[in-house]
């Protein structure tokens, strides 16, 4: 197991899971019975071959590691659920439901997963919502499981089940790890190697030491609101956007899609903080994951540049332009160094110290790492299908620890993008403010632009 994920193991308690979970919303085929949801579960009750890392459990231990179980050592009647909405559950009652399955921390005993099926939706439809353990998957991981699992074509049939599926690398615990020993045989690598070190130890100096005013260092942001002690439930909020419209903003501002993205986020995070008089003078800063992942195997596979949001800059153009600044500083950092293992090992080296300070007990006391998280995750492009259902939307619930009551989360999807809000309930009240004014500073921006 990595260090990145034996850290989300380490950092979770009893009450405050490390739970990631994919929200998604589902139209049912043309030619549905009205049955069609009870035969889905009725289906998958009677699929009882488990891939990693629905098959992978916990090992007892200081060390923490997987055990890989039999199929007849796995209660699916316990990991498969089926419940419904009052009809028609729209949006509102949906995530009400999302926040409270997402509250629960996973059972340790058993495999680190649950598969929600959710019917009674409006226009007929239903919700998966399956939740795993951040130690066995990321963003892209999520990903690369809906892909081998659903279909682009809409007649596909008797398709498999979520948990039966396996990832073309699919050893526990497999990826790289910067800190497995060189072998003898590669002595002769040795000086490349202490090379790269050498590049990793530059760049996690100029990280924290650059004088540069579009520059985020760890550890010196200012402590808001978002960064206190969590209590255990949890607010999940979503919004979705066409990404036509995010492209189009980003082309004629000279920016990316991100740029875009973290924009529209700072301005609401502004006008929440503002609202409650509570408003630093000093920027906002975001952790941004990035992917290092070139395969399917299980766990996470992600580094993390720091940006800057601007937060005290009231115009929403020059606090587009400052970011740009801030994200092309830490992306071009991130790009010089020369491996997957060293760009990886640069978001634990600057996680680490956080990481243990969850664990400990300690996070939310001192300066934060980072203020929030905030995603980007590529989706696939075109629709997806499961028996002829087709998913709609898909909504990335991520997690928060001690230090970090706020993670937003985007993902694209066919031609939208979908924002995912998760946030400790009590620590960031009325948390949904937050959401919808993330549309409203897009608009605003827009407007701006256009103009």
């Amino acid at each position: 197991m990595k260090l990145g994920d034996a850290g989300f193991l380490l950092a979770e308690k009893t009450d405050r899971g490390a739970q990631v979970s994919m929200l998604t919303r589902w139209s049912l085929p043309p030619d549905a019975k009205e049955d069609y949801v009870r035969d889905l579960v009725a289906r998958w009750s009677e699929c009882r071959n488990f891939a990693a890392p629905f098959n992978l459990r916990l090992r007892s231990g200081l060390v923490p590691d997987w055990e890989t179980l039999r199929p007849d050592q796995i209660d699916l009647d316990y990991h498969l659920r089926h419940s419904a909405l009052p009809k028609p559950g729209g949006e509102r009652e949906l995530g009400i439901l999302a926040s409270q399955l997402q509250s629960a921390p996973l059972d340790r005993r058993r495999p680190l997963w649950e598969m929600h099926v959710i019917e009674g939706l409006e226009n007929d439809g239903f919700a998966l919502f399956l939740k795993l353990h951040h130690s066995q998957i990321d963003g892209m991981g999520s990903i690369r499981l809906l892909e081998r699992v659903l279909s682009p074509d809409p007649g596909s049939r008797d398709m498999p089940a979520f948990w039966e599926v396996p990832p073309k690398q699919a050893a526990p615990g497999g990826g790289s790890s910067w800190l497995r020993l060189p072998k003898f045989s590669d002595v002769g690598k040795v000086g490349g190697k202490m090379a790269d070190a050498g590049k990793l130890a530059k760049a996690l100096v100029e990280l924290q030491t650059s004088r540069d005013p579009g520059n985020a260092a760890a550890f010196t942001s200012p402590k808001t609101i978002f960064n206190g002690r969590l209590h255990a439930p949890r607010r999940v909020a979503t919004q979705c956007f066409e990404l036509d419209r995010l492209s189009r903003l980003a082309k004629r501002a000279g920016v990316s899609v991100n740029d875009i993205v973290l924009c529209a986020c700072a301005g609401a995070l502004r006008n929440y903080l503002s609202e409650r008089g509570e408003l630093p003078s000093k920027s906002l800063t975001a952790g941004v994951p990035v992917s290092v992942r070139d395969d399917e195997s299980v766990g996470n596979a992600i580094s993390f540049i720091i940006a800057k949001l601007h937060t005290e800059i009231a115009d929403p153009v020059d606090r587009l332009m400052a970011i740009h600044r801030s994200t092309t500083l830490a992306k071009d950092r991130f790009k010089n160094l020369p491996s997957k293992v060293t760009r990886e090992a640069l978001g634990s080296l600057v996680m680490g110290p956080y990481i243990g300070q969850v664990a400990l007990n300690l996070a939310g006391r001192g300066a934060p790492v980072y203020n929030l998280v905030i995603s980007n995750v590529p989706g696939p492009r075109e629709f997806l299908y499961l028996n002829g259902a087709r998913m709609e939307v898909f909504y990335p619930i991520s997690m928060v620890f001690d230090g970090q009551a706020l993670n937003i989360t985007f993902l694209s999807y066919a031609g939208r993008y979908a924002a995912c809000f998760t946030a400790c309930r009590d620590t960031v009240p009325s948390m949904q403010r937050i959401a919808v004014g993330t549309g409203e500073a897009l608009d605003e921006l827009e407007e701006l632009i256009r103009g």
